[in-house]
């Protein structure tokens, strides 16, 4: 009987993946994720497919991100979960007859859990794009190519997985008492790997200007949930329902990425002076209430003319829209020197929220995000003569500060009531490249 509580009592939160929170790797997070048109290390995997061709050396990026979100909702800290762990890419490039390629991959994992899925009553307040999001592995593969001397294509995969499982109890229930029964339990938990497209092209129209465009594609994963009862009901040998079943199915939405398009530019507008900007469209007007659908089914014979299970209400729709998220970074090159070159990098992106103001049942929360960023590079050569190519050294922070928003219920009798959120989320990461 818990088993059949829990699952009917089942709300899981929907969300983006960790990369789409706080970016991949240290250069492009410094930069505010303006990279679209400016990625030049193993964020190409994530920001723009088609830059993996531009180099010519075998690049191994190795670096690791925090993020430690700050988010209240009426004064109480949520306690979301912070993001961290590793950022590792890998970029092979090379030729076939006149056909310059480059093979990428890249993962993200973080450091305390592969996934993770929590449940809550529908109504309880939560912050949408937040609560599970950090809590993912993130896998991408890419293959690219240059065509003639200026353009760069390239596209691949990104894996996500998703879950079902069931709950099998067969035998008999001791009634009247519940302690007199006599059950074999079955439990089978799968995982289904989820495959999306992501693709980008990378066009130099001048020495001095290069123009990106990128597409990642949606997804939801669903948490496929089964629990059924299946035998007699009553005393051993004089059973009161013989052969009857009770089976419940839940399906909530684990997880959802918006498609993505963004496009961005890299305008070298000194010697000394990279600036690049994005704008990004994504499809929020695709998500859902990530609440449990809830199907109940049972046949208990004689007593069904006494047993009366009403049907769950329909859910709330989510009601949210699609935003353009812009971005802007820039990247000075600060000092050089004969072994080694500095950068100084800032940026600041602004991510309007998808959510309306949460007046009803569902309180799926979020808040406009402005996010300010900067960081460094030191790029390294002729160091040893090991190390005969030169490899880099970055580092970025950064914070995304969510403004209060007001949340006025339209019913005088919610049991939430009228509250504010609001929130910070603060951001640091290191990374290193090295050349072969």
């Amino acid at each position: 009987m818990r088993a059949t509580l829990l699952l009917a009592a089942v709300a899981v939160r929907a969300h983006a993946n960790p990369v789409d929170a706080f970016g991949f790797g240290a250069r492009g997070p410094a930069m505010a994720g303006a990279q679209t048109a400016a990625t030049d290390d193993g964020g190409a995997n994530y920001y723009n497919p088609g830059a993996l061709a531009l180099g010519d050396d075998i690049r191994i990026d190795l670096g690791y991100q925090i993020a430690k979100p700050y988010l209240k909702i009426g004064g109480g800290d949520q306690g979301v979960d912070s993001s961290r762990g590793l950022a590792l890419s890998l970029t092979a490039p090379g030729d076939v007859g006149p056909v310059h390629l480059a093979v990428g991959l890249a993962v993200f994992l973080p450091d305390e859990r592969i996934t993770r899925t929590r449940t809550l009553p529908s109504a309880r307040p939560r912050w949408a794009l937040y609560d599970n999001r950090p809590q993912r592995l993130f896998l991408a593969s890419n293959l690219a190519l240059r065509v003639g001397d200026d353009l760069y294509i390239g596209g691949g995969i990104a894996y996500m997985s998703r879950t079902g499982g069931a709950i099998d109890l067969e035998g008999r229930l001791g009634f009247p008492d519940p302690n007199d029964s006599n059950f074999t339990l079955d439990i089978d938990v799968t995982l289904k790997t989820i495959r999306y497209a992501q693709a980008g092209v990378l066009w130099r129209a001048q020495p001095w200007l290069l123009v990106g465009a990128s597409f990642r594609g949606g997804f939801v994963l669903a948490l496929d949930q089964g629990f059924r009862i299946h035998g007699d009901l009553g005393p051993a040998g004089s059973p009161v329902v013989k052969d009857g079943f009770f089976e419940l199915h839940s399906l909530a939405f684990d997880l959802f990425q918006p498609e993505q398009w963004a496009a961005g530019f890299a305008l070298q507008l000194t010697p000394r002076v990279l600036v690049s900007g994005d704008v990004t469209w994504q499809r929020w007007s695709a998500y859902e209430n990530p609440a449990a659908r809830i199907q109940i089914s049972y046949d208990l014979k004689q007593l069904n003319d006494i047993v009366h299970i009403v049907a769950a209400p329909p859910l709330e729709k989510a009601y949210f829209h699609d935003t353009f998220v812009p971005r802007l970074g820039v990247e000075w090159l600060a000092a050089r020197s004969p072994h080694a070159a500095w950068r100084v990098r800032a940026g600041y992106a602004f991510e309007p929220t998808p959510a309306p103001e949460q007046r009803g049942e569902l309180n799926a929360v979020d808040n406009d995000k402005h996010t300010f960023t900067a960081g460094f590079g030191v790029s390294l050569s002729d160091v040893t003569r090991v190390l005969v190519h030169p490899f880099d050294i970055d580092a970025y922070v950064g914070a995304t500060y969510l403004p209060p928003r007001t949340h006025r219920k339209l019913s005088l009798t919610d049991p939430v009531g009228d509250y504010i959120s609001e929130g910070l989320v603060l951001m640091a990461g290191v990374g290193t490249r090295w050349r072969f």
